[in-house]
């Protein structure tokens, strides 16, 4: 619970339903890690999700060797999915947690839309940064797409750490935009539970207009659901906006970043923010992303 709040107060908004989506037996112990850690803190039901593309998982092949190629990339996803699955069965091992597994044989090639509808109806969504070196990157990973479609918060655990859960100090990306306001509120409860909470203004803006609201208001309304919050104004001098709020967030000892996410979706492709491309590219932290 966080420094001010009662028993009641700390479960009244909550995370109930939490969807793990796994892909990769190497990543499922952090993925678990972080999804037990929701959970526990929540008393939520965690769903391991994993979603197995049956068909057409490469573009055709010449026959007489398409077939049998095409068969041995099938198998060894499948053998993979076992892997997943006894990584599920170990973490789960002795935790007095609601949880279950799922598998589900997709028909396309593309098991995203599968993966999207069971996020839809969850409180929050435990995904992966995406691995340009693994070879079903292109199939099986898509964190913009769970964050920018599914309507939950995503939060993503980067490939080279491990997600502290609660975080006890988190940094906010903030810049007054609707990504961002949902990014907050849909973290609070994250953000009430933790030590400390930074509440980073990096972007270069136009001079206010008149009635334009001081960034200091947001941490105002945070620090009225008992957020122990401090506003900070920073100038942008690094490369990019992402940069600077992933050295921000490590000067600060930030376990979990929050920050909307920016971008569109359109016949299945995604034009994504540039500071959205860069924090889930480049990402050491875990991030909270919404959109």
């Amino acid at each position: 619970m966080g420094r001010n709040q009662s028993a009641s107060e700390a479960f009244s908004m909550s995370y109930k339903t939490v969807v793990v989506h796994l892909n990769h037996a190497q990543r499922t112990p952090a993925l678990m890690g972080a999804g037990i850690g929701l959970a526990r803190q929540h008393d939520a039901h965690l769903i391991g999700l994993y979603v197995f593309p049956a068909y057409r998982l490469t573009p055709p092949i010449p026959l007489p060797f398409g077939a049998d190629i095409a068969s041995n990339i099938r198998n060894t996803m499948k053998e993979d999915m076992e892997r997943v699955r006894a990584a599920f069965e170990e973490a789960r091992a002795g935790q007095a947690l609601s949880m279950e597994w799922r598998s589900i044989t997709s028909q396309r090639r593309n098991p995203e839309a599968i993966v999207l509808e069971h996020a839809r109806v969850a409180d929050v969504i435990v995904a992966s940064q995406a691995d340009p070196d693994w070879t079903f990157t292109d199939i099986l990973d898509f964190p913009e797409a769970l964050a920018i479609d599914s309507g939950r918060p995503v939060y993503v655990v980067p490939n080279s750490a491990r997600a502290v859960v609660p975080p006890r100090t988190v940094c906010v990306a903030w810049n007054g935009k609707r990504e961002a306001a949902r990014a907050v509120f849909d973290a609070l409860p994250l953000l009430k539970s933790a030590d400390k909470v930074h509440v980073l203004t990096v972007v270069e803006r136009e001079p206010e207009s008149e009635g334009a609201l001081p960034d200091t208001e947001v941490g105002a309304a945070l620090a009225r659901h008992g957020v122990n919050v401090e506003v900070t104004s920073v100038p942008v001098s690094r490369s990019s906006v992402g940069a600077d709020i992933q050295a921000r967030a490590m000067e600060r000892g930030a376990d979990l970043i929050v920050m909307g996410c920016y971008g569109h979706s359109r016949l299945r492709e995604f034009a994504l923010g540039g500071v959205t491309r860069h924090m889930l590219k480049d990402m050491t932290i875990p991030i909270m992303f919404s959109h």
